[in-house]
């Protein structure tokens, strides 16, 4: 495993600390996440066994996961105080960056050329969970 693979997790962790700069210069969370998130994708193509693939994917979309909610937990207890939409969006937020990822690695792994597309669903998908999570959660994303 090269060392790009190593830095993955450590990179998933800290990616939502440069990306909130770069959200308030460009309002477009699904983009911006999306894009992250095809580099995990594109990092781990070069592993030889789809197994190590997925396993590294699944770890790092984790990472994201957590290290995102830490970091805009903060900005949630100024505005609200419950705990239990902390863990509710915590669960489903994992499960947007799972399925996203999940979406753009399994076109790249059936034809690469469909690596594109699975972008552009996974821009959609994170942009209409953007806008029904906050109507869900009650709060504004």
């Amino acid at each position: 495993m090269g060392s790009a693979h190593i830095l993955l997790p450590l990179f998933a962790l800290i990616s939502p600390f440069f990306i909130w700069p770069i959200e308030q210069l460009l309002p477009y969370p699904y983009l911006v996440e999306e894009m992250v998130k095809l580099g995990f994708v594109l990092t781990v193509l070069v592993l030889p066994s789809k197994t190590a693939q997925l396993k590294l994917l699944i770890t790092v979309t984790l990472l994201f996961t957590l290290s995102e909610t830490v970091f805009y937990l903060i900005n949630f207890y100024q505005n609200q105080s419950a705990t239990g939409v902390i863990l509710l969006r915590l669960a489903l937020t994992y499960g947007l960056h799972l399925v996203t990822v999940l979406l753009m690695w399994s076109l790249a792994n059936w034809n690469r050329y469909l690596l594109p597309l699975g972008l552009i669903l996974a821009v959609l998908i994170h942009y209409f969970y953007n806008l029904f999570s906050g109507v869900l959660l009650g709060y504004p994303t």
